[in-house]
């Protein structure tokens, strides 16, 4: 799945001409992986229910967004809304496009390729480390300053989606403090051994013009 700073990036993108409110949107296209943080009373965590995930698609990435759009389109004029259906389509296609590129499997091994052509197997350090340095860089690049962390500190902050905790979202605990300090723009330099950063921005464009084109078809 494509972390935080890719969906930040690519709502931005999109925002050039949509011209929302910047916080609200990136807030919204953070929201759908806070499920990680969420102290749910039930205390199950359910990413297939931020996601829209649809059981009937067996192979690659299942987020419904029309199901979504179908719901919550009286609400499109929401950043946070609208930023929330735009994470759902970066998933889809980066699942399907992007992820590929660099997963591969050795000798019946499933692990990724580095840039400098070797072999890694540990997905976890490909997820929860390097690619933290990319997202770093990509902060710095898009100006991506820190959010607000408390809901009550949020102008025009409104969400009524009832697939979201919003336990996870906000508050020192919550997935929007984790991104403020864990990719800050403060801490970018190091480059990812897995992402050429400028082979990025070509998949934030990418990306960007099949999620507008797919908002297009829903509208």
């Amino acid at each position: 799945m494509p972390p935080a700073r890719i969906h930040e990036a690519v709502a931005l993108e999109l925002n050039k001409k949509r011209k929302y409110n910047e916080i609200l949107l990136r807030i919204g296209t953070i929201a759908p992986d806070s499920w990680r943080n969420a102290n749910p009373k039930d205390g199950k965590k359910n990413k297939y229910k931020t996601h829209f995930w649809d059981f009937s698609i067996k192979e690659g990435q299942a987020n419904d967004y029309k199901r979504f759009y179908t719901k919550y389109h009286d609400n499109m004029d929401n950043p946070f809304y609208f930023g929330y259906l735009v994470h759902l389509i970066v998933d889809q296609y980066w699942k399907t496009h992007i992820d590929p590129k660099y997963r591969i499997e050795n000798g019946g091994t499933k692990g990724f390729i580095l840039r400098n052509g070797t072999f890694h197997d540990d997905n976890n350090w490909w997820g929860y480390y390097d690619s933290l340095k990319m997202e770093r860089n990509l902060a710095k690049i898009y100006n991506l300053t820190k959010l607000p962390i408390e809901k009550e500190k949020i102008k025009n902050f409104n969400c009524d989606i009832e697939e979201l905790d919003q336990s996870g979202l906000f508050g020192k605990e919550g997935t929007l403090n984790y991104v403020n300090e864990v990719v800050s723009l403060e801490k970018s330099g190091d480059e990812s051994e897995i992402y050429d950063i400028n082979d990025v921005l070509e998949y934030i464009k990418e990306t960007t013009d099949f999620v507008d084109k797919e908002i297009k078809k829903l509208e």
